[in-house]
């Protein structure tokens, strides 16, 4: 019975594609009642259809007449070894994965042959898309917006059933909703996730309807309106019908990023359609695509609003404006930077960063500080002169971490000058220097100019070479206290670093009164669930059994993602006379930090991490991928 419903279906396929005929299938399935082979090969065998086109629709069939597990399918066809499995299940039980995805993802099997297997497991036809013909009109009757979220793609109809191609048909529950919004039956067939997402961008992109209903979501965001600096030029308008649209595309691109929290928009010409991604906490999430036939006039439209040059498409370009949205003037910093396609040459990739001056409403207590880590940090920021160093990778808050530092330390009583590259949020009360390095405004030369300002305190955005090193430190040692930046790994690193860049051990010791490094972990959301970790990990971690985690689980708050907002880790090391001597002598990084994690009131990164996981502020995951072990 199982053999003939997948025959049925295999020859459906076959017909839908004008591959044979009605009559060669009747002719061939009586063939296969006789000579007991599959459908497949009898056509075949009968010269109804080549062997490439057969391979071409369904890819290589393997037909068990039994139900088993995955696995033992696997080792029994000798796709993998009992050793892989057994790997292979450590694997899921470690990420929670599907047992497939897991042996795909350590290399034991590829991604096609897996799904060979899956679809003879499941007595489901496993359908090949690459070549696959699709009906325009068919492909309407499930929105794209469902196609993307279920992984979905309807292939053909046949008295009444519409047969489906999905990742999970076994899914009952999708099944459901796509049964609901076509109100037709679902016959569903197996396909792999990338060739499924390959034929939507395919087959939805570009569609003059769809774009019409997105443009009609604008109506309720309103225009945005461009804050235009005094001495700017009248930009050229857009009056023409296709022109407003771009203009209404370009504000719902923008509204809709501001809505999401998120800190930057990426636009990317890819061969078939324009991808669009927003940066939300930290991950890109991607968003319904823009048609191709709109990327040009976006980017135009977007040049025009942040004062670049239009005609200009074969070098990188950097613009910024200022828009008036939901009540408050945000600022967007543009980069445009041209791409090699395959079939349409040179396009430009847009990046635009979001400077919300709301966002910026942080403070210290905001920013995730332990409570003894937060008294020491406000202690050091107090001092009347030195240094105070932050550290960490690119996007990890050390911008945000001086900005709240400033602030809580701003008053008329004292003059604070900072010279930043680029200067992201303007903070009432600061004389604030943007670097221009084609005018001569380098850090080094700014940090000369600085200091006949008569600051008290002088924040430098970051410390990149030697002569900017040893104005800071003179600086500091003569009365100013000096906020910067460094790219190191944890904080006793930055030390080696300055040594590095040639600074005296002596003027070091004399200067740095506090080095903070940090890390930037996502923040769980109120939906979190208390779970008991592995009682090896938590060995492993050097924490004692019976500790409990918590992990996301997932809600409309945080669109089920269980994360919301981010929230950093912190290593505050404040020098004392050991660590001096220890510069002096030039002993390695590792040294120190061994000494301050025995002398007490310092935590590593990761320890901080972990006392955030047993709190419930965040997973071991989150902190395990951004810190290193001690």
């Amino acid at each position: 019975m199982m053999a003939e419903k997948r025959y049925k279906k295999l020859g459906e396929v076959l017909l839908s594609q004008g591959l044979i005929t009605e009559e060669q299938l009747l002719i061939a399935l009586r063939e296969c009642r006789r000579n007991g082979l599959s459908l497949g090969s009898t056509l075949v065998q009968m010269r109804f259809i080549s062997n490439d086109d057969l391979t071409a629709v369904l890819g290589e069939q393997i037909h068990l007449q039994q139900r088993k597990r995955i696995g033992e399918i696997l080792v029994e066809q000798g796709f993998i070894t009992p050793d892989q499995l057994e790997k292979g299940l450590a694997e899921q039980k470690t990420s929670k994965q599907l047992l497939g995805k897991c042996l795909v993802k350590l290399g034991f099997i590829s991604e096609p042959k897996l799904i060979d297997v899956l679809s003879a497991q499941l007595d489901i036809q496993h359908v090949v898309l690459q070549q696959f013909n699709f009906s325009a009109s068919l492909v309407k009757c499930i929105p794209e917006d469902m196609a993307r979220r279920y992984k979905v793609i309807p292939l053909f109809e046949r008295n009444g059933v519409l047969t489906v191609a999905m990742v999970d048909p076994t899914n009952l529950r999708v099944i459901d909703h796509l049964k609901f919004k076509t109100g037709k039956e679902i016959d569903p067939v197996l396909a792999t996730e990338k060739s499924i997402m390959t034929a939507i961008e395919k087959n939805y992109a570009s569609a003059s309807e769809e774009m019409s209903q997105l443009l009609s979501n604008v109506a309720s965001q309103g225009e945005l309106e461009v804050v235009k600096a005094q001495d700017d030029s009248e930009a050229t308008s857009l009056t023409d019908e296709e022109g407003a649209q771009v203009v209404k595309l370009v504000n719902l691109i923008v509204t809709q990023a501001i809505s999401s929290g998120a800190s930057d928009i990426h636009i990317e010409p890819l061969e078939s359609y324009t991808r669009l991604r927003y940066r939300i906490d930290g991950d890109l999430v991607e968003q319904a695509p823009i048609p191709l036939a709109m990327r040009a006039q976006i980017t135009s439209r977007l040049k025009i609003m942040a004062g670049m040059d239009i005609a200009e498409k074969r070098k990188p370009q950097d613009g910024r404006f200022r828009i008036r949205a939901q009540g408050r003037e945000i600022d967007l910093r543009v980069s445009i930077f041209p791409v090699m396609t395959r079939l349409r040459g040179v396009n430009e990739k847009i990046v635009m960063r979001i400077l919300d001056p709301q966002s910026m409403n942080i403070s210290i207590d905001m920013l995730g500080f332990l409570p003894k880590t937060k008294e020491m940090f406000e202690e050091v920021i107090e001092k009347p002169d030195g240094i105070l160093l932050v550290t960490g990778p690119t996007g990890s808050g050390k911008s945000s971490t001086l900005y709240a530092a400033l602030k809580r330390i701003n008053d008329v009583s004292i003059n604070i000058i900072t010279m930043e590259d680029p200067v992201e949020f303007n903070l009432d009360g600061v004389a604030q220097g943007q670097i221009n390095p084609l005018a001569g405004f380098t850090f080094a030369a700014g940090m000369r100019s600085i200091l006949r300002q008569d600051p008290d305190v002088v924040m430098i955005g970051e410390m990149r070479d030697a002569e900017t090193c040893q104005m800071a430190i003179q600086a500091a040692l003569t009365g100013h206290l000096v906020f910067s930046t460094l790219h190191t790994n944890d904080s006793p690193s930055a030390y080696t670093r300055l040594l590095d860049m040639g600074i005296e051990p002596f003027l070091i010791t004399s200067s740095v009164i506090g080095i903070l490094a940090q890390r930037l972990v996502r923040k769980l959301c109120k939906c979190k669930e208390q779970y008991d970790p592995d009682p090896m990990l938590l060995q492993k971690l050097g924490l004692r059994p019976g500790l409990k985690f918590y992990r996301n689980k997932g809600c409309k708050i945080c669109n089920n993602t269980g994360f919301k907002g981010r929230m950093g880790l912190y290593e505050f090391l404040v020098p004392d006379e050991e660590i001096n001597n220890m510069v002096i002598k030039r002993l390695p990084s590792e040294q120190i930090k061994h000494y301050a994690l025995r002398r007490g009131n310092y935590d590593s990164l990761r320890r901080d991490g972990l006392k955030k996981v047993l709190d419930g502020s965040t997973t071991i995951e989150q902190v395990l991928s951004s810190t290193q072990d001690d």
